[in-house]
């Protein structure tokens, strides 16, 4: 027997040039999250919305006008105030879109959270965050440029959900950076 055909025998399918794969091995597919065995799920909030009053968006708007001004004035330029009022519109437009309610769940291979799936292999670590009266997983990604995944849950599930993460990934201590501090200062 040639090694060609042993390679064939252990695929367990042989391609026929003008047809289809032929073999005795059927690919499975995937199981769905909630069909594996040893699957977490739940549903929440995508992220915990602060009430936001017409003052915040007021001063919002004072803090962007007063910005441009002041931009105007060192550089001249308007295409900088420009932005600066569309950026603020933009985070304007943002703060009051309210959250939307998601299925998650954790299985053998990764996150699922609505219709999008994360392999555990692109994070590097999860914590702990505690923001108030509600807690929240922060999984840190491997990736320089995409920004860590928020996973929110109801209270009674965080033990479950911590260990089926501590399963597959390190858990690591959260340190809240600027950016994060900012936010949470403003209620964004």
């Amino acid at each position: 027997m040639s090694e060609e055909a042993g390679q064939d025998q252990q695929a367990g399918w042989v391609f026929k040039p003008g047809g289809a794969a032929v073999g005795t091995n059927q690919v499975a597919t995937a199981p769905t999250p909630a069909a594996a065995s040893n699957a977490v799920t739940w549903s929440a909030s995508e992220y915990i919305a602060n009430d936001k009053n017409t003052g915040w968006f007021g001063m919002l708007a004072m803090a962007a006008v007063s910005l441009a001004v002041i931009v105007y004035f060192i550089t001249s330029d308007f295409v900088s105030v420009v932005v600066i009022l569309v950026l603020a519109i933009i985070v304007g437009v943002f703060a009051a879109r309210q959250p939307r309610v998601l299925a998650y769940a954790l299985d053998v291979r990764g996150v699922h959270i609505g219709d999008k799936f994360y392999p555990y292999a692109t994070f590097k670590t999860f914590s702990v965050v505690t923001e108030g009266a509600f807690n929240h997983i922060s999984l840190l990604p491997l990736k320089r440029f995409m920004p860590p995944l928020s996973i929110h849950y109801p209270p009674e599930s965080e033990d479950n959900i911590v260990n089926t993460l501590a399963d597959y990934l390190p858990y690591e201590e959260h340190k809240r950076d600027l950016v994060e501090s900012f936010s949470r200062r403003v209620r964004f």
